[in-house]
């Protein structure tokens, strides 16, 4: 029996554990004890879950040891941390984050050592490698040559669930979601560099249709230029590349609003204790709220973010929680508890890439979409816990079954890895369909 361990038990990790569970292997989950990893193993004799300490170096050497393939579900920065002991003690590692620059410097050592350490195995990134590779793997060996690619993708509720001034609740860290939102982006469009920066980030939402689902808004996704070298793509031919987020209609202008308001602003505040929320908010904004918030943002009060603020509970005279902390910590804390999913609510995954190829020297254009929607399901798993977590157990399962030769630090745009991989997700659910759109239909709008 292959032993597999799974350090963390968040958000996502329940559909992993399970699925490796139910096809015969021995798991072993390591969590802090307030994540309650014992619930991810109820059932299962080959399952146990113990807590973890990572700090202790010999009890965390002792695990990994005795596991044939090691899944950090941890924090990013503690990726490298795992996998260099996953070296030093020859074990696989599989992980659903971006690859670091620290996890980048060990891929001679992996090589050499013949270990894989597969990274970016998630949803997105993920997923997203996957389908778009499988698509232009297939139409290059078609004679067709990719001259753009818009990608995008958002977790957000199904539309029944939609009820909420955010438009959105949160089926991963709320943390992450607001740090991406302070992100700046560039991406390649029409042969022209766009550099956007955190402050404009929200400044020119596209509107993207989701066919059968509705029209949403997107932003740019970060860097989207670096997908040039993940995707071996030819840059002499190769005219727009660009990730972006969705969200339902109106998020970008809250959001905006919030950043203007510094509700995203990460410095400590300093002492919180005896304070109400509205007190807060009334040193920030000064009195009456209802009037200061609009009058800083020189909106009438119709197109200001009071709703949402009361919606999250910030404009009520309950006591603080936190004791200390920043702008953003108190955010964190407020629209984890009240944009939360409730018992019966089920969340969706949108993913739509569109391709452009260029054919026969240049005289023929073929328009291509490959588009997911995945929904959650009702007091099960999330979308988001499947979609993020399924893609890894299969590499898992794949890693022990001796069926991914690939060695060294990886993401999953080999054909040996994302076939199999989608193949298996498609029999789980996860499918992508293909369409021919009319041309120009997945084109950026002048930003």
């Amino acid at each position: 029996m292959k032993k597999v361990l799974v350090l963390g038990a968040g958000l996502v990790s329940r559909p992993l554990v399970r699925y490796l569970l139910e096809r015969g292997f021995a798991v072993t989950v390591a969590a802090l004890p307030e994540s309650r990893p014992e619930r991810l193993v109820e059932g299962f004799a080959a399952g146990r879950a113990l807590p973890l300490d990572i700090d202790d170096q010999a009890a965390f050497r002792a695990l990994v040891g005795q596991c044939d393939v090691a899944v950090s579900l941890l924090p990013a920065p503690r990726h490298p941390a795992v996998a260099r002991l996953c070296l030093a003690l020859g074990k696989h590692m599989v992980t659903t984050s971006y690859v670091s620059a620290d996890m980048g410097k060990l891929d001679d050592e992996a090589r050499q050592k013949n270990i894989l350490l597969l990274n970016e195995m998630g949803v997105d990134p993920g997923t997203d490698h996957m389908s778009a590779m499988k698509v232009i793997h297939q139409e290059q060996r078609r004679g067709g040559v990719l001259t753009s690619f818009i990608s995008w993708c958002g977790g957000l509720p199904a539309p029944e669930h939609n009820d909420n001034p955010f438009g959105y609740k949160f089926s991963w860290s709320p943390r992450g979601v607001l740090a991406a939102a302070k992100s700046s982006a560039r991406f390649l469009k029409d042969g022209v560099l766009v550099e956007i920066p955190a402050e404009r980030l929200f400044a020119a939402p596209q509107r993207v249709e989701i066919p059968g689902v509705g029209t949403f808004e997107g932003y740019p996704n970060r860097d989207s230029l670096s997908y040039i070298d993940t995707y071996s793509l030819d840059r002499a031919t190769l005219h727009t590349m660009f990730r972006g987020t969705l969200r339902n209609q109106g998020h970008c202008r809250l959001y905006t609003q919030l950043i203007q308001l510094g509700l995203l602003e990460d410095a400590p505040w300093g002492n919180l204790a005896g304070l109400t929320y509205r007190r807060w908010m009334e040193s920030l904004f000064g009195a009456p709220l209802e009037q200061t918030i609009p009058a800083r943002l020189a909106v009438p009060p119709a197109d200001s973010p009071l709703e949402a603020l009361r919606a999250i509970g910030l404009l009520t005279d309950e006591p603080m929680t936190l004791a200390q902390g920043t702008a953003m910590e108190v955010m964190v804390e407020r629209m984890s508890g009240h944009l939360a999913y409730r018992p019966g609510e089920r969340d969706m995954l949108l993913m739509r890439h569109d391709f452009t190829f260029s054919r026969n020297g240049g005289k023929t254009t073929d328009h291509i979409s490959s588009i997911l929607v995945d929904y959650g399901i009702p007091h099960g798993d999330s979308s988001m816990a499947r979609t993020v977590s399924l893609p890894a157990a299969i590499a898992v399962r794949l890693l022990c079954e001796d069926k991914i030769q690939r060695r060294g630090v990886s993401v999953p745009v080999i054909e040996e890895i994302y076939q199999p991989v989608l193949a298996e997700l498609s029999t789980l659910g996860i499918t992508f369909h293909e369409t021919h759109p009319v041309p120009g239909a997945g084109r950026l709008r002048t930003v």
